[in-house]
């Protein structure tokens, strides 16, 4: 795991970046403001100089931005630097988390109907079929309520409206699948990888491992670290494997950071073939 800055550089560099930040952010939202006020009260202003606001709050982003690429390539992952960013920028982690969850599920769309490349190395096992109905049965109804809002509704604005909204979270959607689809786990002869879309992804060697088993669908809909330092990783709330650890595992989330595990409740579309693959590999 890749090395972030020390705590001396962040101290240093994060209280003028927050200043900054804020600075920059407060003054084009007051500005804004007032522009949008004095036209409302005393008639319209230029565009240029509405938009004039804008520039103050856009090299605040740029900035943001900015840091949290820097941030991962300095941490080696956004599970990691995320936090880093949040810190010094003085902005909501989860925020920060919403966005590049949605950077990705963006780019995850262009691949919708891209195949899964077999690994060099390896076996891999997808965990992504009791999803996949549930998505075209969502598509389904999404086409059906475009046409539907199409015909009820009379104002063309609110047509487009509603028309990109659900574009946009149809792309959401599909991208978030295809995430999962083209993530799989993998059965390596040293190690197995355990991976949930661009969310979680861990590499357990196969000495760390005590035991791997079938198990029934659990409860919980989330991906969370219990108290007991179990972590879940469901597909629909459904899991059917369970790998239990000699010893604790840190791995990385992009929702909350970094964890110490003992075991791993995963799902797997064949949980016969991966145990299959995994006796096959001990068996060597």
């Amino acid at each position: 795991m890749s090395s972030c800055y020390t705590e001396n550089m962040q101290e240093k560099h994060g209280f003028r970046m927050k200043i900054l930040f804020r600075s920059l952010m407060l003054t084009g939202i007051i500005f804004e403001l007032v522009i949008v006020l004095a036209s409302v009260i005393g008639g319209g202003f230029p565009l240029q100089v509405v938009a004039f606001p804008l520039a103050p709050i856009l090299v605040a982003l740029g900035l943001l931005f900015s840091g949290m690429i820097r941030d991962r390539s300095v941490c080696g992952s956004w599970a990691s630097s995320l936090s880093k960013t949040a810190c010094r920028f003085g902005v909501s982690r989860r925020a920060l988390v919403l966005l590049v969850s949605e950077i990705y599920s963006i780019t995850s769309f262009a691949r919708v109907f891209n195949r899964v490349k077999p690994v060099q190395v390896g076996e891999i096992h997808p965990g992504h079929k009791n999803l996949r109905t549930v998505v075209f049965l969502v598509v389904g109804l999404v086409v059906v309520e475009i046409v539907v809002v199409h015909l009820a509704i009379t104002s063309e604005i609110w047509r487009i409206v509603l028309f990109v909204s659900s574009l946009y979270a149809l792309v959401l959607l599909l991208g978030f699948y295809t995430s999962i689809r083209m993530n799989p786990h993998v059965v390596e002869s040293g190690s197995l990888k355990i991976r949930h879309g661009i969310r979680f992804s861990c590499v357990i060697p196969w000495e760390q491992v005590r035991s791997l088993k079938g198990i029934g669908a659990g409860q919980g809909s989330n991906v969370f670290v219990n108290e007991d330092n179990e972590l879940r990783v469901p597909v629909l709330s459904e899991v059917n494997l369970r790998l239990e650890l000699h010893s604790p595992v840190v791995i990385e989330d992009l929702h909350f950071g970094e964890a110490e595990i003992t075991a791993v409740d995963v799902y797997c579309d064949d949980k016969k073939a991966l145990l299959d693959s995994v006796k096959q590999v001990s068996d060597q």
